[in-house]
């Protein structure tokens, strides 16, 4: 099992522990450490940011869920290319599964064409290939009990604030009001954009009279309409900054605000003066 602290990585270990269990095995977890830019040019991630978030090391949290689930496991740090090293390593120890976290991914689900898990996938040879998609709701309670349970789990990164109840920050109202939100203003206008280049693209390859029709001079319809396109794309980025800059960027700082916790405020709060007498008293 691959792993390298982030949430699609905890979701992998989640499942590699839970099929060790099952078939009464064990678990090897190995983190490849590799420059960014192998990572760019290698696999041309579609977000850099995920690999990069990393809540906790990867590698005392497959120990930490191992042991709870009473499966043995052995960890190993691994440096080059991280695919071929995944590979290389399953081979190894006699891996019969590689299990993977998905990273990046195609518009409508799956594992990226780019991406980390389908990049190994593709070289495993005859090792099957487990791909595990990141699911919040499942990972982010598993989360919380480490870096609540494991402190040498946080020693890799910092990414997430220990101040905030993971857990419940998902279920928050604010943080679903958010979410809400947002997908009220994006639904209709991916839809909106969608049909309207799909509507392009049909009436260039069924309609090529409508679209020959001259408009001015050698301008017909069709330059028209793809020009129309373009247009469109800049004016709907300029709505969403709009919206996101009035609407979202607030809504977002609240839900922040709203769950995170302040043990600390509570300290500073003067005692009455009741308090203090009934505290000198025997």
């Amino acid at each position: 099992m691959a792993t390298d602290g982030s949430m699609s990585a905890l979701a992998a270990t989640l499942r590699a522990v839970q099929l060790a269990s099952e078939c009464d095995g064990q678990l090897h977890a190995v983190h490849v450490a590799t420059p960014e830019s192998y990572l760019q040019v290698e696999f041309a991630e579609p977000s850099l940011e995920l690999l990069q978030a990393r809540p906790v090391d990867g590698l005392e949290a497959a120990r930490y869920l191992g042991k709870r689930a009473g499966v043995p496991v052995h960890t190993d740090e691994l440096r080059g290319p991280i695919a071929d090293a995944i590979v290389e390593a399953a081979g190894r120890v006699g891996a019969n599964t590689i299990i993977v976290g998905e990273t990046g991914t195609r518009p409508f689900g799956g594992a990226g064409l780019g991406s980390v898990a389908e990049a190994v996938r593709r070289r495993a040879g005859h090792i099957p290939v487990v791909l595990v998609p990141g699911h919040v709701e499942e990972v982010v309670p598993v989360l919380a009990e480490i870096l609540n349970s494991d402190p040498a789990a946080v020693s890799g990164a910092g990414s997430v604030a220990s101040d905030i109840d993971w857990t419940a920050a998902v279920q928050h109202s604010s943080f679903k009001e958010l979410l809400a939100t947002k997908a009220r203003f994006l639904g209709p206008v991916i839809a909106f954009y969608l049909a309207c280049y799909l509507g392009l693209t049909l009436l260039a390859g069924f309609a090529p009279g409508f679209m020959g029709r001259p408009v001015l001079g050698a301008v017909n319809i069709g330059y028209v309409l793809i020009t129309g396109v373009y247009v469109m794309a800049w004016v709907v980025s300029l709505v969403y900054v709009r919206i996101a800059n009035q609407s979202f960027d607030p809504k977002a700082a609240t839900a922040a605000e709203s769950i995170t916790v302040r043990p600390t405020e509570s300290a500073t709060v003067p005692a009455t003066e009741s308090e203090t007498r009934g505290a000198t008293q025997p």
